[in-house]
């Protein structure tokens, strides 16, 4: 059974579970998601997305539809929608956004957020973060992480810093100070994907049998 973490960066919603799943609706308001895929980026059970949808659902957050067996869910057109996006890409957005970003970034073998974000995000209290500091691990092009970096700051309305460093260097636990800082301080992994909307198949049609 999971336990309830609070939303720490955004204290007026019920928990940071219910946070994710509206973040990554609202965040991409043209993409459709399965409760699967839902469950999925926020780490919830499946259970759990479904009543977070059906709240917001009944409050014009999102909207969704049949397709076959799935109930697919996006971005409803309501002011409240549009508001309540705001509010969730500044806290919990830069966890979506940065992972989008840096998909199309070549060599990434890892990639972190670290700093007072990561701080908050884990519960720890304290002020708001004034930027997002962002740590690169892999053989990776200089420019193609800035430009990520300048994307995803344009997206959450926050400066993004990134920290280059090479698998060898994140590897040596005990190496420079900024290594040994970083391993001591909240860090939050990323998981680098794509923001493409998947294809769907129709899993209710029925195949038409050869005559």
């Amino acid at each position: 059974m999971k336990t309830t973490v609070e939303a720490t960066l955004l204290p007026i919603l019920r928990s940071r579970g219910q946070a994710e799943i509206l973040c990554a609706i609202l965040a991409n308001p043209n993409r459709e998601w399965s409760l699967g895929e839902l469950a999925k980026v926020s780490g919830q059970s499946l259970p759990t997305v479904q009543r977070e949808i059906e709240r917001a659902e009944k409050a014009a957050i999102v909207k969704s539809r049949r397709l076959g067996r799935q109930r697919l869910v996006k971005a409803g057109p309501s002011q409240i929608a549009i508001l309540l996006s705001n509010l969730l890409l500044m806290s919990y957005g830069p966890r979506f956004v940065i992972a989008e970003e840096f998909a199309g970034v070549k060599g990434v073998d890892r990639l972190f957020i670290f700093g007072s974000w990561a701080a908050r995000y884990q519960g720890i209290e304290g002020y708001p973060p004034q930027d997002i500091d962002v740590l690169v691990i892999g053989d990776v092009n200089y420019s193609e992480v800035m430009n990520a970096s300048i994307s995803a700051a344009k997206r959450l309305q926050i400066d993004v810093n990134p920290s280059i460093h090479s698998h060898t260097w994140w590897k040596n636990n005990s190496g420079s100070g900024f290594r040994q800082e970083i391993g001591r301080r909240p860090i939050v992994e990323i998981e680098v994907r794509d923001v493409k909307q998947p294809k769907r198949k129709n899993q209710g049609a029925t195949r038409r049998r050869k005559t």
